[in-house]
């Protein structure tokens, strides 16, 4: 049953992107500009954005032993709109969840003021987010969850015809 041993993989897609789309509902929710008024509401909706964005992202990284992943070119083929978004979030993913490099959301600067006998450093950590960014994110994990959905749906069948019998799923151990 080639077919039944292959859908494992399809679980841990359904799993990443089901964490995506909650995440990403909390941020949506959260990411009011009258609720962002402490440092700590902040913080609690990014945390949100950078779990959605990296639940969703692990759908097209490398995977482990047993796990599948997705390729962008396959699943936002008709659409390039859709495929230049995806590209952004994902470097998104690499620059500012993954690893701290330049990004679009964090800018440090460091003034110096030379006074007499002493240097004077002025810190400065600034958070900026471009809105849009949550919403085209929202509209890939909605994108991705149909896609993955439509393909569980295509991998159920081929176990169907390969057992000669109906499949029901059922979810968690009872």
């Amino acid at each position: 049953m080639s077919a039944l041993i292959s859908y494992k993989g399809q679980i841990h897609l359904m799993r990443q992107i089901n964490e995506a789309s909650y995440y990403i509902s909390r941020a949506q929710e959260l990411g009011h500009p009258h609720l962002l008024t402490s440092y700590i509401q902040i913080l609690e909706f990014l945390g949100h954005f950078k779990s959605a964005l990296n639940s969703y992202a692990k759908c097209f990284v490398s995977a482990g032993k047993g796990r599948n992943r997705l390729e962008a070119s396959s699943i936002f083929k008709s659409e390039k709109t859709y495929l230049e978004q995806h590209n952004t979030i994902m470097d998104l993913r690499h620059t500012y969840v993954a690893h701290n490099d330049e990004n679009e959301f964090e800018t440090v600067a460091v003034r110096e003021d030379h006074a007499p006998g002493e240097l004077v450093l002025h810190l400065q950590y600034e958070i900026s987010f471009p809105f849009d960014r949550l919403y085209e994110l929202r509209k890939l994990i909605r994108l991705v969850e149909l896609h993955i959905v439509d393909h569980q749906k295509a991998h159920l069948a081929a176990i169907e015809r390969e057992i000669g019998k109906p499949v029901r799923v059922l979810e968690g151990d009872r």
